[in-house]
C-alpha cells in the first residue's frame, strides 16, 4: 500500500518537473534567437562619455546628446 501511495504522489511531481524544465529550455530558446536578431551595436560618446545603442550597424553614429561621431565599442 506504501508504494503504491508513493508512485501516486511522485508521479505527478516528476511529470509536472519534466514540463517545468521543457517549458524552461523553450524559453531560453526563444529569447537567445530574439537577442541574436535584435542585436544593437553599443557607442560611447569620446566628448561627453554618453553610452548609446543603434540597432543598426554603422561606421559612425551621432551621439543623441552632443552629435559627435563615434565608432562602435561592442558590436
Amino acid at each position: 500500500m506504501t508504494a503504491g501511495l508513493a508512485s501516486t504522489v511522485t508521479s505527478p511531481l516528476v511529470v509536472a518537473l519534466i514540463a517545468l524544465l521543457a517549458a524552461a529550455a523553450f524559453y531560453d530558446f526563444i529569447t537567445f534567437r530574439r537577442r541574436r536578431s535584435t542585436r544593437e551595436t553599443v557607442y560611447r560618446c569620446d566628448a561627453c562619455r554618453h553610452i548609446y545603442t543603434e540597432s543598426h550597424r554603422t561606421p559612425l553614429a551621432r551621439c543623441p546628446k552632443c552629435g559627435k561621431r563615434n565608432e562602435p565599442v561592442r558590436e
